[in-house]
């Protein structure tokens, strides 16, 4: 791998590479390996980095917060070290323009499992080349760059919304609509009834202290009751017998 570039992703990272040919190897692919047929991919890095992550996660959400009961810090934990999160950091950090893949295979760059992989790869490099300490700090310093280390047990909620968004999408549905219903209470204290509506057939009803939580409890309801939005085409069959899709 390049020197500037090398330079560039520790600057990013926050660490400097005692052995660099760890840190090439959490860029490579295992199609470009395919290619080059020279230098290891990361594959075996991200199974060790995922086991780092999860251990350095739970000691920190263990000491940040010594109230919370084993049920609520599992709820952060798996927040935290969701495949979503993941690689939403990887991409925060733009990580992945620097993964090593095969010519013309570049589009699987922008493949959320790989960067869920790359970032679990890098950790598990860092702790090779540094140990526990160089990856705790790495991992604080990664999650607190893209702004998703949890602060508030409130926090770890993903966005429903977009996620039911992406299931219709799926379908090759158009994103329902949501309507509010009414608002109560004084501006200061105000909570916001919001319906939502496919076809104009209501789907979910939910409640919240703005609309865009209104809006996130209604998403949340539909996901529930989808197993994720897996379900999704029968749960409009079922809501609207004339749905077809």
């Amino acid at each position: 791998m390049d020197e500037r570039i090398v330079q560039e992703i520790e600057k990013i990272l926050g660490y400097r590479f005692r052995d660099r040919e760890l840190l090439t190897q959490a860029f490579t692919h295992r199609s470009y390996v395919n290619v080059q047929n020279a230098v290891p991919h990361n594959e075996r890095l991200e199974f060790l980095g995922d086991s780092v992550l999860g251990l350095v996660i739970a000691e920190d959400l263990y000491r940040r917060f010594p109230d919370e009961s084993e049920g609520t810090l599992s709820k952060i934990k798996a927040f935290m070290v969701h495949s979503k999160v993941l690689a939403t950091i990887t991409e925060k950090l733009d990580l992945q323009r620097f993964l090593l893949v095969e010519k013309g295979e570049k589009e699987i760059q922008n493949n959320r499992k790989l960067k869920e992989n790359l970032l679990e790869a890098i950790i598990g490099a860092v702790y090779l080349d540094g140990g526990i300490l160089a990856a705790e700090g790495l991992i604080m310093n990664l999650f607190d760059q893209a702004d998703y280390r949890i602060s508030d047990p409130n926090q770890a909620v993903f966005d429903h919304k977009t996620q039911l968004q992406e299931a219709f999408q799926s379908l090759g549905l158009q994103p329902p609509d949501y309507v509010l219903l009414e608002r109560q209470g004084p501006v200061h204290d105000a909570v916001f009834f919001v319906e939502m509506r496919f076809n104009g057939v209501p789907l979910a009803k939910g409640r919240g202290q703005s609309k865009k939580q209104a809006h996130q409890d209604c998403a949340a309801k539909v996901l529930q009751q989808t197993d994720n939005g897996k379900n999704l085409k029968w749960f409009l069959h079922e809501a609207d017998p004339n749905f077809s899709s």
